[in-house]
């Protein structure tokens, strides 16, 4: 029998300890369907500069069990399926002509590219997102300034959504609970989050919430959305009865990342040159809960990838090749490091499957 991927592979320690590493020999990793938030695999893109590639770290045992290529039209960010089967990315690519216009469609459980859907040329997918059905993901494309409806199983486009004649380079995607509407952050021009109706043949709503507006996130109840405006260092509160900002207020430098936990808590990971924070808000008064220093564990400033599941939280650092594990119930204990070294981490996302890493 052989090893998928490398044949040196690693698992996490605490932060004050250090990385091991562990021979894939003899290792078998059986499927299971239904797992806690600890286990399961998650998935990181690797942003290499000359050829991107996508990492399954088993998260029961803690090891990178199988790492898959994708190419020189380098990803960024990564969606899974609820049921934990298919995962989706972009082929994004550096600034250069042409840029990617591939969604790179992947079998979670053997961990192999099952196919492509071409989005046409001067799309350039970012960022994507499941609904519920498991089957169908909208993706960002950012170069033609449209949101993309496809087909996985299919390998087919069903439809494209213009993001709003005001709104330029759609990056992030988020869905409402209903699936009735798109979200989508516009980070050029004055930045925007257009609101797509996904059942509807209407123009899209766009509402200016700040410069270089990018993370955002919907709340469990549907009822807003949290916006980060990068560029000028604040927060924008959209209504979603009204389609209108309802709040703006400053952040962190740089906010990044966001997203929202039980609880009433929204997360957010803000960072530059003079710092990376862990930011935790009450989700109705807008307060801060807790502020966490996070960056004598990410050194660098080129970027940070996020994901939470359930009370755990990933945070990623291209730079410095890291990624921490944060306990949210416990945000100011001392983080898990997963990895250490690695090939510059981007995006996250998670399945409830475990990955097979053996043939026969």
């Amino acid at each position: 029998m052989r090893c998928r991927g490398r044949h040196e592979i690693r698992g996490w320690s605490s932060a004050a300890g250090r990385d091991y590493r562990v021979s894939a020999a003899g290792l078998l990793i059986l499927i299971v369907a239904s797992v806690s938030a600890q286990d399961g695999t998650l998935l990181v893109v690797n942003g290499d500069h000359q050829a991107g590639s996508i990492s399954f770290f088993d998260l029961a045992t803690k090891i990178e069990v199988a790492r898959l290529p994708i190419g020189v039209r380098t990803p960024h960010e990564i969606a899974v399926s609820p049921d934990g089967r298919w995962a989706v990315t972009g082929e994004y690519g550096p600034n250069a002509d042409p840029v990617g216009r591939r969604v790179v469609i992947i079998d979670v459980p053997n961990a192999r590219i099952a196919g492509y859907i071409d989005l046409g040329p001067d799309s350039r997918p970012h960022d994507s997102i499941f609904l519920a059905d498991s089957r169908r993901a909208l993706v960002t494309m950012e170069a033609a300034d449209r949101l993309a409806l496809v087909d996985v199983v299919a390998r087919t486009v069903l439809r494209t959504y213009p993001i709003g004649a005001d709104a330029r380079e759609g990056h992030m995607v988020q869905l409402s609970p209903d699936e009735m509407h798109a979200y989508v952050a516009g980070r050029q021009g004055n930045g925007t989050v257009s609101v797509i109706y996904l059942h509807e043949e209407r123009v899209p709503t766009v509402i200016t919430t700040g410069l270089g507006a990018e993370g955002l996130a919907v709340m469990a109840d549907g009822r807003t959305v949290w916006v980060l405006n990068q560029e000028e260092d604040s927060i924008s509160i959209i209504n979603t009865q009204t389609f209108r900002v309802e709040d703006n207020f400053p952040s962190a430098d740089q906010p990044r990342r966001i997203a929202a936990l039980s609880g009433g808590r929204v997360v957010i990971v803000s960072g530059n040159q003079a710092g990376a924070f862990l930011r935790i808000y009450t989700e109705e008064t807008r307060a801060v809960l807790h502020d966490v220093s996070i960056s004598a564990l990410l050194p660098g400033d080129d970027g940070y990838g996020f994901l939470v599941n359930e009370e755990f939280g990933f945070v990623s650092n291209r730079a410095g090749g890291r990624i921490l594990v944060y306990d949210l119930a416990n945000p100011t204990a001392p983080p898990a490091i997963l990895t250490d070294g690695h090939d510059r981490p981007d995006g996250m996302a998670w399945s409830p499957l475990r990955v097979a890493v053996l043939d026969d």
